[in-house]
């Protein structure tokens, strides 16, 4: 319970050197084709809003596609093998990643849920000579807020990055990023539902001025 506390307090704790605002939406499709086989599709467009090195106001900032595959150990215990195509405002930072995960979901009786996700990348990056692998850890809780609508729930994410080698003319070993989400989700029926809210992302740039980004976060989860 303290690491929660920490984690969720992480970003009011840190500072940055360089302020941006941007807007990042989000499509996410999970399939299932058994009991125990199934697969996930992830497309995220971000925007900023304000200038960055490289880039343009109110533009396309970074474009991510992401899919897996997965296999359920138990109803609750999933693992995946997935790629992901991220290329950026920078034609020499397009990036290839493939990433290993373990899925963990529980569910209470009052309808509270947690979620615990631990991933593995290997990134290839267009700028850099050596393949990069990055740690990434990710919890979520939701509570629905049946008082206010039966269909609506309280929604907080928190995931920390880190970097675990040192990539010649590329990501160094260290902390790399936080992130934390507090939003709402609107659930349609058992298939769709609509997310939105504010994200704070942290950056840390080692060679340069580290980035605390303010993200109006948009997405919508389908389930077939």
């Amino acid at each position: 319970m303290r690491y929660f506390t920490f984690l969720i307090f992480f970003p009011v704790l840190v500072h940055a050197e360089t302020s941006r605002t941007s807007t990042w939406l989000m499509s996410l499709s999970r399939i299932k084709f058994t009991d125990t086989v199934n697969a996930f599709v992830d497309i995220q467009p971000r925007f900023t809003l304000n200038d960055t090195p490289s880039g343009h106001e109110n533009t396309l900032d970074t474009l991510l596609i992401r899919g897996a595959l997965g296999y359920q150990l138990t109803p609750n215990i999933g693992v995946y093998q997935g790629y992901a195509y991220i290329p950026t405002y920078d034609p020499k930072n397009v990036e290839h990643r493939l990433f290993q995960e373990l899925f963990i979901n529980q569910s209470f009786n009052n309808g509270n849920a947690f979620t615990n996700r631990i991933r593995l990348e290997q990134r290839w990056i267009d700028s850099a000579d050596e393949i990069a692998y990055r740690f990434r850890y990710f919890a979520r809780y939701t509570h629905p807020l049946s008082r206010w609508h039966e269909k609506l729930s309280l929604a907080i994410n928190e995931e920390i990055f880190i970097n675990l080698n040192d990539a010649k003319n590329g990501p160094q070993s260290s902390f790399n990023q936080n992130r934390l989400f507090v939003g709402l989700n609107y659930r349609i029926n058992p298939s769709v539902a609509y997310e939105f809210g504010y994200q704070n992302q942290y950056v840390n740039v080692i060679k340069n001025t580290n980035v605390m980004n303010h993200i109006l976060f948009l997405g919508v989860q389908t389930n077939f």
